[in-house]
């Protein structure tokens, strides 16, 4: 592809002047330290203190440019001459752009040029200070690709989609391999039950059997053949009960309130079990009565004994 300098360069002996400055432009920032760019800029334009300013920044770059000096003298003159032929042009006597016609067959550039004055001053403000930051075609790549940046939201939402994936690795792995994942974390503690209850109640969960625990209306006072669970943190089951697990607490002997907590199982099946291991005795799950007539609160109790464990 031919470089910013030529395309400028065809674009000024095609008579098409704003393109050609537009190409220069960036000819300068691609090739700022090439003296033919400015001396081409001079060439096409009328303004003589542009002119000047372009040339000398040629001459900086390359004191021994054979244009840029008669380009300077030219103007030197023409300041001294203000009677000077409104046809004579600065590039009928440096040539930079040699297949333009002479002076008396070309036609006037400043009545018919169309770029804009800002693209001259421009020019005129980088020759000043080539330094200057413009945007270079490399700027420009580069903003092009930052515009198809990720937002924060879509980042996300694609860190979403790759945690699902991750997810489903997971348990397709779990299954070709036979492995149990930690869900607990994610679908909250459950317990795997073989069965639901024989009926509605509540029961001691234990050895794989069902131990149903009576409802008591009001404290018990005596033992009413209380089933007794051997583990220090016994499971029990609500089925299909009006107990409401939220009101219900875990009562010992001795009055004192043990913290439990709530699983779900299958089949709507709530899994109660102390937060902590139990002591041997007498333990009831307390609901108060809410209505204003019969007993304060129901008790559904258990007994605790490790004793058959030591025998």
């Amino acid at each position: 592809m031919a470089s910013s300098l030529q395309q400028g360069i065809n674009a000024a002996k095609a008579g098409r002047m704003q393109e050609a400055l537009e190409f220069l432009k960036d000819a300068i920032i691609e090739e700022p330290q090439n003296a033919e760019v400015w001396v081409w800029i001079a060439a096409i334009i009328d303004d003589m203190d542009k002119q000047a300013i372009f040339l000398e920044k040629a001459l900086e770059i390359d004191p021994h440019n054979i244009p840029a000096q008669r380009g300077l003298a030219y103007i030197e003159q023409r300041k001294r001459d203000q009677t000077q032929s409104e046809d004579d042009h600065l590039s009928d006597y440096t040539h930079p752009i040699s297949p333009f016609p002479s002076s008396g067959e070309r036609r006037k550039v400043s009545s018919s040029a169309t770029w804009s004055p800002q693209t001259v001053d421009e020019l005129g403000e980088m020759a000043h200070s080539p330094e200057k930051k413009h945007k270079s075609a490399k700027q420009k790549a580069s903003e092009i690709e930052n515009g198809f940046k990720l937002t924060p939201v879509e980042i996300g939402l694609l860190g979403v989609v790759a945690l699902v994936f991750c997810f489903i690795g997971l348990l397709a792995a779990s299954a070709l391999f036979d492995f149990e994942l930690p869900l607990g974390f994610i679908l909250g503690e459950r317990s795997s039950l073989p069965s639901t209850p024989p009926h509605s109640g509540v029961f001691l969960y234990e050895d794989e059997m069902f131990f149903e625990i009576n409802r008591i209306d009001g404290l018990p006072t005596r033992d009413l053949g209380f089933p007794t669970s051997a583990v220090p943190v016994p499971m029990v089951l609500l089925w299909q009960t009006q107990t409401d697990r939220d009101q219900i607490k875990l009562v010992y002997e001795t009055g004192a309130y043990i913290p439990i907590r709530a699983q779900a199982g299958r089949d709507g099946v709530t899994i109660l079990q102390p937060d902590q291991e139990l002591q041997p005795g007498l333990y009831c799950f307390q609901q108060l009565n809410e209505r204003s007539e019969g007993p304060e609160a129901f008790y559904w109790c258990f007994k605790v004994s490790f004793s058959s464990i030591f025998e």
